[in-house]
């Protein structure tokens, strides 16, 4: 009884969103970063995001959160080129990848439904710059996470259509065609047959 329960929670259970594992991958890249600034005994400063990549927002958000973690305050977050720069410390990030993408194809049986691996990648080059501008320090971090997801539920973790960038093509299944129902039957026709075969025993 308890195995039925947990495979029902297993088939009822999705996944995270693309987004939320991209975000795990995110916090790995900027754990580095945050940890280097408080290392540096910088108390507060101001993050600008350079580069045009769509999750730049998203860039910004979770640098934040993780260098509040590590008891840097952040100031203000620049996110257009045409602002201008305060003359404090400033933490420039630019995102040099963060995407969600499609891996392997699998079936947790012969029969099983269609399983897909998803990887969510990040790297970040960042660079510490003085109340001049004079670089103190740069650095190049990253993350990655992968998890395994029902073919079915991706078009319901990929998110909004405007995040180009969580939203990979799926790959070619190359399991399928006509192979696959000849396969199915023949798993049915044995397990038919070793039936009636114990109870004719």
């Amino acid at each position: 009884m308890n195995l039925i329960l947990v495979a029902m929670a297993l088939i009822a259970s999705t996944g995270p969103a693309n987004l939320e594992l991209a975000e795990d991958a995110l916090i790995l890249a900027c754990e580095p970063v945050a940890d280097s600034v408080a290392a540096a005994g910088i108390g507060s400063l101001v993050v600008e995001i350079d580069g045009d990549h769509m999750g730049g927002w998203f860039v910004n958000q979770t640098l934040v959160y993780v260098l509040n973690q590590r008891g840097v305050q952040v100031t203000a977050s620049i996110t257009e080129r045409s602002e201008e720069v305060p003359s404090v410390i400033t933490l420039m990030v630019r995102p040099m990848e963060l995407t969600v993408e499609y891996g392997d194809i699998s079936r947790p049986w012969v029969i099983g439904a269609r399983r897909v691996e998803r990887i969510a990648r990040c790297e970040l080059s960042a660079t510490l710059l003085d109340q001049d501008r004079t670089v103190l320090t740069t650095l190049r971090s990253g993350g990655e996470v992968r998890d395994v997801i029902s073919w079915s539920d991706t078009d319901e973790l990929s998110g909004s259509e405007d995040w180009t960038w969580l939203t990979a093509d799926l790959p070619e299944d190359q399991g399928g065609g006509l192979l696959e129902p000849i396969i199915v039957t023949g798993v049915v026709a044995s397990l038919v047959y070793l039936f009636y075969s114990s109870r004719a025993d």
